[in-house]
């Protein structure tokens, strides 16, 4: 990478960690990224995370399944009501 891409580089990094999107990592992975131009002229960070991925533990937080989630709320009461009566 030239010093132009370096520095669109490292403004993108800077603004993705003061939204709190992203965050540093002293993981053994790193994710390459690589710059695409836009009909803008700006430039737009796309990551591969093929590698990462390998690495990452599978179903940490897994999504219930549909019945299990029905059955939780089963004799539930909703208060909320949309739109006029």
């Amino acid at each position: 990478m030239g010093p132009e891409e370096t520095k669109e580089l490292q403004r993108h990094v800077d603004e993705l960690l003061r939204k709190g999107w992203v965050r540093e990592s002293l993981g053994p992975c790193v994710v390459p990224v690589i710059l695409d131009p836009e009909k803008d002229g700006g430039w737009r960070m796309c990551t591969i995370c093929r590698a990462a991925n390998v690495v990452m533990v599978k179903y940490h937080h897994p999504i219930s399944k549909l019945d299990d989630m029905l059955d939780e709320l089963h004799g539930t009461i909703c208060h909320y009501s949309f739109g006029s009566h």
